[in-house]
């Protein structure tokens, strides 16, 4: 048992240290960036560089301090890192983490940031990892029994990071100049750490290895080979070769059972309460194996596909941290007391159960798209925004090609308005008024920028331009565009229409008894005030009634940067290399993937027809990840995306008898 003390006493020390480990750090970091300045060959380099730099200089106390109260916030989640809590109801798109392009660079900075710690400090962090397991009671080497461990730092850094009022490439260069600077920072922290458990009493976790499957010798005995099992029986010591239905051999196969059975229930993977199931049924096989010589002919025997697969769900679904493991146990247990219970135990029964808990599994999984299936249907709903994204943005690109728009007004017209219209057009529909007069509105912005020739022009000006402010203002609504970028869209607006407007009759052309005229700015500015009314009421009530409003906004991208020679041989072998594999992606698949800075298990639950967005369950905080298309892609091109394939409870114990043989040979 971790003595709680102990633990909190060197968790206060950390977290103590996390100010002076900031600072350090981001000293270091500037260092290295004036250091790069002469390195920094392409001018787009040096444009990050230079933005980074000014960013960083005037606020790098400020950043300091965020880096040191996000470090500390991980270092006591990462201690006591909460239970998936599982939605009572149906799923709310509130309930749901988007993984899109932009967190996924996260992810992948944060890897890269981890394995620098792990390359720079190898051997500070070994010796803490030790520390760590025996100070929190741990029998195992186990990365988690660390709540130090280099990926709590890498996160802390990647949120701090998100305060930096830079492009994302620059934010990157940040990240990764950053990164090496942390990581020399850990070896000294580390090391400090290791001394002063060491000074505490802290005894590290002695070394014990452990034989992966299908190395050395041990490989010889593969389960995926028919009569594999009674090969190993083979080996056993005192193995009397002849009939298997006779007395020795059938005392040999209890001797094999037993050991199978007890390096299963030795398996550290295994929480107590799936051991005690499985447990349960040893002397049910044992009986079993008398009547039945297909037990040990086959890994594909009910028997044995029954435990794996009891025990692969189990570990999907940790009873400490999911609610979902739980809820399996309590199924499986009064199954398996029927089993053990029988007295003439057969394949047929075994067969029955396994039915019984592959039935539990799928009902779950449909359990849960049930509950997701607001979340599904706004999903499906972005994947159509996705596919008619590229057409209205080729539509809006003919339609300024003889426009006289500045860059940053043409930026707006490409990229946030294209995602209102792709929004409107698929809810509410193309034949709602409102999304009709937003498909009009670029055509509208566009006149209103002409320079009005006449009075009429004029007066129409004064007329139209509180309308389209309004339908301005409702599409940015719509899509929850942040309000600096509105206020930025509008305020160029007012300026260039304040410039049109100047044209209007001077005061002496008024009636004498008429009130003052508002100046061109007083009267775009009234406009704009106006246009606050009851109209964005009603943009506000609209927005709230589509339902995909609330959807993570997923970024559309411009046309992407061309590609530049020296990438892309290798980065397109990896792009299509990726490609293949999502396309062997089926629901229901395991996969392992690095999502918010951690390693996770996960379950494909749903992906979309086309293949933009796929839905993932796990144990993490929240249960359910919408992934896009990209995203998944960078991840599986960075090594941090694969298909989970995980040797099966069995093969382990095949694997642990056989190291134990190989042993008793040697002695």
């Amino acid at each position: 048992m971790p003595d709680v003390n102990l633990v909190q006493k060197h968790l206060d020390a950390m977290s103590a240290q996390a100010p002076v480990v900031a600072q350090r750090v981001l000293e270091a970091t500037l260092k290295r960036l004036r250091a790069s300045d002469a390195s920094m060959a392409l001018a787009q380099d040096r444009r990050q560089l230079f933005e980074l730099l000014e960013a960083l200089q005037p606020h790098q106390q400020s950043l300091i301090r965020a880096f040191a109260e996000h470090l500390q916030a991980e270092i006591t989640a990462a201690q006591n890192s909460s239970a998936l809590q599982r939605p009572a109801g149906p799923l709310s798109l509130s309930d749901l983490t988007l993984v899109d392009e932009e967190q996924a660079e996260k992810d992948i900075e944060i890897s890269r940031t981890v394995q620098l710690i792990d390359l720079k400090a190898e051997w500070e962090l070994r010796e803490l990892q030790a520390l760590s397991a025996t100070l929190m009671g741990e029998r195992v080497f186990r990365k988690e029994a660390n709540p130090c461990r280099p990926a709590v730092y890498a996160r802390a850094l990647s949120l701090a990071a998100q305060d930096l009022a830079v492009s994302k490439a620059s934010r990157g260069l940040f990240l990764r100049t950053a990164g090496f600077a942390l990581a020399d920072e850990l070896r000294d922290t580390y090391e400090q750490a290791c001394r002063r458990l060491t000074a505490w009493g802290v005894e590290p976790l002695a070394f014990r290895p452990v034989v992966a499957p299908h190395v050395g010798p041990i490989a010889e005995v593969d389960l995926t080979q028919p009569g594999a099992l009674m090969d190993l029986r083979e080996r056993l010591p005192g193995q009397v070769p002849g009939d298997p239905r006779s007395d020795a051999s059938a005392q040999q196969t209890v001797d094999l059972l037993s050991r199978l059975f007890g390096q299963m229930l030795a398996d550290l993977s295994l929480e107590p309460a799936v051991k005690a199931v499985i447990g349960r049924l040893q002397g049910s096989i044992q009986q079993l194996a008398q009547s039945d010589p297909a037990l040990l002919k086959s890994q594909h025997h009910p028997a044995w596909s029954l435990i794996n697969r009891i025990a692969a769900h189990a570990t999907d679904h940790s009873e400490a941290k999911d609610p979902r493991g739980t809820d399996f146990i309590e199924f499986v247990e009064p199954l398996v007391e029927r089993l053990a219970h029988n007295k003439a135990p057969d394949a047929a029964l075994y067969e029955e159960a396994l039915t019984d808990v592959q039935d539990f599994i799928d009902r779950e999984m449909h359990q849960q798209l049930q509950q997701s299936q607001p979340v599904v249907n706004a999903l499906r709903e972005a994947e159509q925004r996705y596919t008619l994204a590229p057409l209205l943005r080729q539509q809006v690109m003919h339609q300024l090609q003889s426009a006289e728009v500045s860059e940053s007004l043409r930026r707006f017209l490409m990229g946030p308005w294209v995602e209102v219209l792709a929004r409107a057009m698929i809810s509410p529909g193309m034949d709602d008024p409102q999304t009709q007069t937003l498909v009009g509105t670029v055509d509208e912005l566009l006149w209103s920028l002409q320079r009005p020739t006449s009075e009429v022009d004029l007066e129409q000006l004064r007329q139209r331009l509180p309308g389209l402010i309004n339908s301005l203002r409702r599409g940015m609504a719509l899509i929850n565009l942040p309000q600096l970028e509105r206020d930025r869209v509008l305020d160029e607006l007012m300026q260039t229409h304040t410039r049109l407007l100047r044209g209007a009759k001077s005061p002496d052309d008024r009636k004498p008894d008429a009130a003052p005229a508002p100046t061109p700015q007083e009267l775009v500015q009234q406009m704009r005030n106006e246009s606050l009314g009851e109209d964005e009421v009603a943009a506000d009530k609209w927005e709230q009634d589509t339902s995909i409003g609330s959807l993570p906004t997923v970024p559309m991208d411009l046309d992407p940067v061309a590609r530049t020679p020296e990438a892309d041989r290798e980065s397109r072998r990896a792009g299509e290399a990726a490609k293949k594999w999502l396309a062997t992606l089926k629901v229901g698949v395991r996969c392992k993937l690095f999502l918010h800075g951690k390693w996770t298990t996960s379950r494909l639950l749903w992906r979309s027809d086309n293949g933009e967005f796929y839905m993932f369950s796990s144990p993490l905080a929240g249960g359910m990840h919408s992934m896009t298309r990209r995203a998944l892609e960078r991840l599986r091109v960075e090594g941090l995306a694969t298909t989970f394939v995980d040797h099966s409870l069995m093969q382990r114990a095949v694997d642990s008898v056989l190291q134990d043989l190989d042993e008793y040979g040697k002695n």
